[in-house]
């Protein structure tokens, strides 16, 4: 497989930068050679021939998750039976019936997919995951939707109708399904070798037309204030050995004092670029 070139700076420009971002969706046209990433037949050999294992592969179909147990099987690795390795022939016809094949957090065993992912966490204070969705002819894998996280999404095969519900009172920043679905703000289709930018939790769902569609999805999730929360927790923690640690030999009315005082001082004085870099930190450990 050819190497990916990074994103062109020009490009990440455009998509990603002050006049766009979590502002308003923005699509580029022909922004990219699809091939240098990934291809169906790429998926197609993963699947016969690696040891792609469930949750790293799942399906979908207009929302639904078929049973595990009906598109897995089990293997002898080492004298041991092991479930949930890919059955290509039983993906195949859950395909053929209209499921999507989701492949999750690429990053992981994808070189070019993981150089992208890498150069965006340069670029934005962000964590970065990946996924591939390889989506039947007229069908679509998930229920219009709100993802808690920007995405940007490459075309890399076929064709895919978007729908975006970019209503102000359909817009938030948690994710979910209750998406009114009645009429949408934008209706677009990508081509091989488009790119999209969506906002954080836009609301969206994308159909297949024409035939099958694989394109490539990076959500990029800022540091939520529960995150920065769990980053102060986290040096404070690291900072209050003793408080941490002989908490016992303080009656309870101290002890809360104690860790009031610890906890101001700590929101205080933590420079809040470190404090961010904390909580990005723990977010992309959580990612792998």
């Amino acid at each position: 497989m050819t190497a990916a070139t990074p994103l062109p700076a020009a490009l990440t420009g455009r998509l990603l930068g002050d006049t766009s971002w979590g502002i308003t969706h923005r699509v580029e046209k022909q922004a990219l050679d699809p091939t240098a990433l990934l291809t169906s037949a790429t998926v197609r050999r993963m699947l016969d021939a690696s040891l792609l294992k469930w949750p790293y592969f799942t399906l979908l179909k207009h929302g639904e998750v078929p049973t595990v147990s009906s598109y897995t099987t089990k293997r002898d690795v080492i004298g041991h039976k092991a479930a949930g390795f890919a059955d290509p022939r039983a993906v195949a016809r859950h395909m053929a019936a209209g499921a999507s094949l989701k492949l999750n957090q690429i990053g992981d065993w994808h070189r070019p997919t993981r150089a992208i992912a890498r150069q965006l966490e340069e670029l934005l204070p962000v964590a970065v995951n990946s996924y591939v969705f390889h989506t039947p002819r007229e069908s679509r894998g998930m229920l219009p939707h709100r993802d808690a996280a920007h995405v940007l999404a490459i075309q890399l095969e076929g064709r895919k109708e978007w729908h975006l519900y970019a209503e102000p009172d359909q817009v938030g920043a948690s994710a979910g399904l209750d998406v009114d679905a009645a009429r949408p703000t934008h209706v677009f289709t990508l081509e091989p070798g488009d790119v999209l930018y969506l906002p954080h939790g836009w609301p969206h769902d994308a159909v297949a037309r024409g035939g099958d569609s694989l394109h490539l999805t990076f959500t990029l999730t800022e540091p939520t204030p529960e995150d920065l929360v769990d980053a102060l927790l986290r040096r404070f923690l690291d900072d209050e050995h003793n408080l941490v640690h002989h908490f016992h030999t303080r009656p309870l009315a101290a002890r809360t004092a104690e860790v009031r005082s610890a906890l101001t001082r700590r929101a205080e004085t933590l420079d809040g670029d470190h404090w961010a870099r904390t909580a990005l930190e723990t977010m992309r450990e959580a990612i792998g």
